[in-house]
């Protein structure tokens, strides 16, 4: 998961005297996978509904729960058919859910936003037992890993328009999740992607995916931008406020070697920022301990010569497409090499 808060599945709950006969309809019909709990095995990246199917014949906790993968119109219009119908005694919508992707001590994180929302603290189980659907679930999401997604034990309930919850929780995720850390411990950075041939929707899905698994940050906000080239021409950028736990030389070194396709050409820009400061190529040559690695001497190049400092560039553009290689999982390597494919297909079409 990228996005520090993000919508979550809409939420359906079906009471049904056939709890097992419904279930068995329902399995048939949809892409799903049942969970022990509700949450327990919503996977962020394709639940796009969670059904709640109630026995009314049974106990009062008799409920199943399934992680659809179809859109909720997909679902409704499904359950409309006489086979469901049938079976069927009611169907309301719980409560939207936003997730926090919460990371460090939960309890400051929540304690927090519950004392300047005015939120209820509650289960997402108790969610079944509310007659309507106003209101928002915020929950926080403290693992996404494949096979073992995790929530904290407790859920906000608040009473506030969806959108505008929303709204107010991508601006101030941050100043929430600042409770749960040291300051010194995660940095707030600036990458600004630039494609001369406005390839932006494939660098954007090639960047991102890396983000993903190097692990490299959080997106919390997106915009596009307008810069003046050296040409001045203007020219758009596509600017990630990234929320990150690597020191931002570090990130820049990575970033550096995401500019290049794993054929060895630059295919994109990629400017890094923080605190207002453009991070360069020079200021991890200006470091010692990366200079050690790659020229295995901590002394610093000739300033004045500019071949110098071309040759410097040129070795430490290798050590960073190097670093990135070595990082980066096998299966993620084949997705970016369709993308590097798609956007190379583009360039040359220009």
């Amino acid at each position: 998961m990228l996005n520090l808060v993000m919508q979550g599945p809409r939420m359906i709950a079906i009471r049904t005297g056939q709890q097992e006969a419904m279930m068995q309809y329902l399995t048939g019909q949809f892409t799903c996978e049942t969970m022990e709990k509700l949450g327990a095995g919503i996977d962020t990246a394709k639940t796009h509904c969670v059904l709640c199917v109630v026995n009314e014949n049974g106990a009062a906790d008799s409920v199943n729960y399934l992680a659809v993968e179809q859109s909720v119109e997909y679902v409704l219009c499904h359950l409309m058919n006489p086979e469901a119908q049938q079976m069927i005694h009611a169907v309301r919508a719980l409560p939207q859910i936003i997730i926090f992707n919460s990371l460090g001590e939960q309890k400051p994180v929540v304690d927090k936003m519950r004392a300047e929302l005015q939120c209820e603290r509650t289960g997402l189980d108790g969610m079944l037992h509310r007659e309507n659907n106003e209101g928002v679930i915020v929950a926080f999401l403290i693992e996404d890993q494949p096979g073992n997604r995790k929530f904290y034990d407790e859920v906000l309930f608040a009473d506030y328009d969806y959108a505008s919850l929303m709204g107010y929780l991508r601006i101030h995720a941050p100043r929430y999740l600042a409770k749960a850390f040291a300051p010194d411990v995660w940095h707030m950075v600036d990458l600004r992607i630039f494609d001369r041939y406005e390839a932006y929707d494939l660098q954007y899905n090639r960047v991102t995916e890396a983000i993903k698994a190097l692990k490299l940050g959080y997106i919390v906000t997106e915009t596009w931008n307008r810069e003046v080239s050296m040409f001045a021409d203007p020219v758009g950028t596509y600017h990630i406020r990234l929320l990150t736990f690597l020191n931002p030389l570090e990130l820049k070194k990575l970033l550096i070697g995401l500019e290049y396709s794993q054929g060895g050409s630059r295919i994109v820009d990629l400017d890094l920022f923080w605190h207002g400061k453009k991070i360069s190529w020079k200021n991890l040559l200006d470091d010692k301990e990366i200079r050690k690695k790659i020229k295995k001497t901590a002394s610093f190049f000739p300033k004045s010569s500019f071949f110098a400092v071309q040759s410097e560039k040129s070795e430490l553009i290798l050590y960073c497409t190097e670093e990135t290689a070595a990082r980066m999982p096998e299966t993620t390597k084949e997705i970016l090499l369709q993308y590097e494919q798609q956007i190379n297909q583009k360039a040359n079409e220009q």
